[in-house]
Formats: structure tokens, C-alpha cells, sequence
């Protein structure tokens, strides 16, 4: 097998302070480092304005960035998981704005990439006022944005459960065993279905 080359990273540049910084932050992430680390806070001091969402009401986070873009948003940015900055940089994305990923997440793997500070997410507000650009290419599965990664399958299942978040390894493994021995219509066969993807010519 052969080593994949890695693409160097874009070139990066100066970026000309926000005059309507937008962001979007889950208290829940990351185990609370957005109030460990007074995200909030620092943001608003900062210029920004902050949406928490912290009620026990499920938010339409698509609707709140799309909104504060019609409002006059310059940046959008997220304190939050991997597939809400993926959300949202794809509304940045589509408007033509800069996107800024704050790294509150649990594994923070979009802000790994970008070579962000893991430990502390408070430096990446930074941005706001000495900041750089840096272009990156963003990826789709139908209508929905990835910006790194994406997952399909029984993991994906397991992530999408509001309980994963506070209890991940009791989810885990409390769907598994239905998970793996269930076929797409939901029923119980010791012969799933099989995923076929094609890569240009191939079949895997």
C-alpha cells in the first residue's frame, strides 16, 4: 500500500476585525467549558453578541445562524461539537463570511486540524481581534456539511442519542446489541444489510 500525501495547508492572512460577531455556544459541550472557561464572557467584552443554548427547549441552531446573518452578521462561530461548527460553517460558508471554531467540544477533531488550542478554548476568541484567514474545503453527504469527518452506521446511531452526551459508554453499550442485530427495517436478522460505497471505479 502506498503512503497518502498530505495537502499542505492553505495559506493563511491577516483577517480584518468582525464589526458583527456572531456566536453560538453549548454550555453542555465539552463538559461545561464554555462557563469553565467564561466563554461567554470573553466574547461579549470582545464585541460579540452570544447566543447560549441552554434551555431545555431543542433550538434550531440552522435558524439562529441564518437569522443573524439576515441581521447583518459579519462572523459566525460555534463553542460547541464538531457537528454544530460543521452546521454552521456551512451557513458561513454559504453567505461568504468567516467562520470561527472555538474549541469547547469533547474531542474538538475539526479544531485539531486547525492546530487551535485543545486545552484552552478561551485563546481561540483571540480571533476576534488579531486574527487569521485561512480557507479550507468543506465536504457534503446529500444537503448536510461536514467540515472533517463524518459517520454513518452504528456509531452514528449512538451519537445521535440525547443520552450519549452525559453517559457515552452506557449508551454505547445499551444500543449496540440492538444496533448490530437488527437490519434497516428495524428487525431482528443474523443477516444484515451491507453498506456498498463506490470510490471512482470501486466497489468496497
Amino acid at each position: 500500500m502506498g503512503t497518502a500525501q498530505r495537502e499542505p495547508p492553505a495559506p493563511e492572512h491577516a483577517a480584518g476585525r468582525p464589526r458583527r460577531a456572531y456566536l453560538i455556544m453549548n454550555p453542555r459541550s465539552g463538559g461545561g467549558k464554555v462557563t469553565k472557561f467564561g466563554l461567554k464572557e470573553k466574547a461579549e467584552s470582545l464585541g460579540a453578541e452570544v447566543a447560549m443554548l441552554d434551555g431545555q427547549q431543542i433550538v434550531d441552531v440552522a435558524v439562529l445562524a441564518r437569522q443573524a446573518v439576515a441581521n447583518g452578521a459579519d462572523l459566525l462561530g460555534v463553542a460547541g461539537g464538531d457537528g454544530t461548527q460543521a452546521l454552521v460553517a456551512g451557513i458561513a460558508a454559504e453567505h461568504d463570511i468567516p467562520f470561527l471554531c472555538i474549541s469547547a467540544g469533547t474531542r474538538n477533531h475539526f479544531a485539531l486540524d486547525l492546530g487551535l488550542d485543545r486545552e484552552d478554548p478561551s485563546t481561540c476568541l483571540d480571533a476576534l481581534t488579531d486574527g487569521v484567514e485561512q480557507r479550507i474545503d468543506l465536504g457534503l453527504i446529500g444537503d448536510r456539511t461536514f467540515v472533517n469527518n463524518a459517520s454513518f452506521g452504528a456509531y452514528a446511531e449512538v451519537v445521535r442519542s440525547p443520552e450519549y452526551r452525559d453517559d457515552k459508554r452506557g449508551t454505547t453499550l445499551r444500543m449496540l446489541p440492538d444496533l448490530l442485530s437488527k437490519d434497516g427495517d428495524g428487525d431482528s436478522t443474523g443477516d444484515a444489510h451491507r453498506l456498498l460505497a463506490h470510490v471512482g471505479s470501486a466497489e468496497i
